[in-house]
């Protein structure tokens, strides 16, 4: 017997090992989300599409390549075949290269844009990433307050159902008037509304929480069964830690470096623009083999003769240059190159308005922060034990008949309430971390990109 039962325990561990390690950890969890999840690999793609671009830009533009066959005027009209001309020796087929070269300065500012818009990609990839993880961590956070929010209501629904039974018993023995009785079943009412509500929202979250399941990688199981807490209070410590480094963190906050960049592209677009319109360069050469001519007719007025010279025998080519000159664009030059320079202006703004949006999000927090620990720790350190502490005289009180049993249930309640409005403060304090690590981008930190993969 002692046998079966070693190998059914043996059994029982060895099947249930694999279940163990395949539960990820949040880093894992969170990792596998940056790298394997729909939304990230759009971001990563869009960021690789820039680096792509990047290599391609601030080359010279592509040479061209003419043909054409070349036919000169003479008094006998055209001719394609061997039909005697007044100058047979200029016709034949002629061949040319062109080359543009851009205004000096134009190819490397469109290279530095290039570079510009790669560095962009790759924090709003980062930036991206963090809102996702963020969005996750935060409806996860809300479903593990709302799970303890569930219990202890339930737990209040029964007391007050006894509660409701006691004070039937009560009224009918004349102890109390019947506002007693209405008044706990309005509380039961209210537990019941709020039951519902907590049903509801519960619903709600699993289906938000499915949007972060991956297949074979990540299930709804392992993302409901995480451990926030120990997450939330180390980077808590992490968030107070930057109270005397606010500015950097504000510099550092992708956000405020996209912005950066932007300031800078709008600059470069705006140089860009007046590369654009200023004086273009094309040179071109062309080479027309002449066609053979050993022997000619002099056609004279009345009779014919062979010529005593025929023409010259070289053949033709030219070489020169094209100038696009900006004489009609350069009448409207206030009005082509102002508009990049008003973004240009804009974005200098924007970096200052992003600063200071990211500085006071941050000094709210910080203070929401410590406004919500000291919340928290009154209720944890002095309002509940009191509470507990007045539900142990209640019930002392009640053995020797000093008290009614109507009034410990009511404060075995209050302690319940009390327990779910902690709850609702730390879901609030957990959300203003997230909601702060989002807004630094301090989630995922990775700054290298995953591998693009074509599918």
């Amino acid at each position: 017997m002692r046998r079966l039962y070693a190998l059914y325990t043996f059994i029982c561990i060895f099947i249930s090992l694999p279940l163990f390690g395949e539960n990820h950890r949040l880093g894992e969890i969170l990792e596998i989300l940056a790298k394997d999840h729909p939304e990230s690999k759009s971001l990563a793609g869009l960021s690789h599409a820039h680096k792509s671009h990047s290599e391609a830009s601030g080359i010279l533009p592509d040479p061209k390549i003419g043909f054409a066959y070349r036919n000169y005027p003479t008094r006998n009209g055209y001719s394609l075949n061997d039909r005697s001309l007044d100058t047979p020796t200029m016709t034949g087929v002629e061949l040319s290269v062109s080359q543009e070269f851009p205004y000096p300065g134009k190819l490397g500012t469109e290279k530095q844009i290039s570079r510009i818009m790669e560095g962009e990609a790759g924090l709003s990839y980062l930036a991206g990433v963090n809102r996702l993880l963020g969005d996750l961590l935060v409806k996860l956070n809300r479903f593990k307050r709302l799970e303890r929010k569930k219990q202890f209501n339930a737990k209040v629904v029964s007391l007050l159902n006894v509660q409701g039974a006691v004070a039937e018993g009560y009224y009918s023995s004349g102890n109390i008037p019947l506002t007693g009785v209405i008044k706990v079943s309005i509380s039961k009412t209210e537990a019941l509304e709020r039951e519902t509500e907590y049903a509801t929202a519960y619903k709600d979250l699993i289906a938000q929480l499915e949007y972060f399941q991956i297949q074979d990688k990540i299930t709804l199981t392992e993302l409901s069964s995480l451990d926030l807490d120990s997450f939330l209070e180390e980077n808590q410590k992490k968030i107070e830690s930057l109270v005397s480094l606010r500015n950097s963190s504000v510099e550092n906050a992708p956000e405020f470096r996209i912005a950066v960049a932007e300031e800078k592209r709008l600059n470069e677009q705006a140089k860009l623009t007046k590369y654009t319109i200023a004086p273009q360069t094309e040179v071109f050469f062309s080479y027309m083999k002449r066609r053979s001519q050993t022997f000619a007719l002099d056609k004279g007025p009345l009779d014919y003769a062979p010529m005593d010279v025929t023409e010259y025998r070289g053949d033709l080519f030219s070489f020169g240059l094209n100038m696009r000159v900006p004489v009609w664009s350069a009448l409207k030059w206030d009005s082509i190159t102002g508009e990049t320079e008003h973004l240009a202006s804009a974005g200098r703004n924007s970096v200052d308005k992003i600063r200071a949006e990211i500085t006071s999000e941050l000094n709210r927090s910080i203070e929401s922060l410590q406004g919500l620990s000291n919340q928290i720790q009154i209720i944890e350190k002095k309002l509940l034990p009191e509470m507990e502490k007045a539900v142990r005289a209640s019930s002392t009180l009640y053995a020797p008949g000093k008290t009614n049993y109507q009034d410990t249930l009511i404060a075995q309640t209050e302690v319940l309430n009390t327990k779910i409005r902690l709850e609702e403060i730390k879901e609030k304090k957990g959300e203003m971390i997230l909601n702060t690590l989002r807004l630094l981008s301090l989630i995922y930190e990775e700054p290298s990109l995953p591998t693009h993969t074509n599918h």
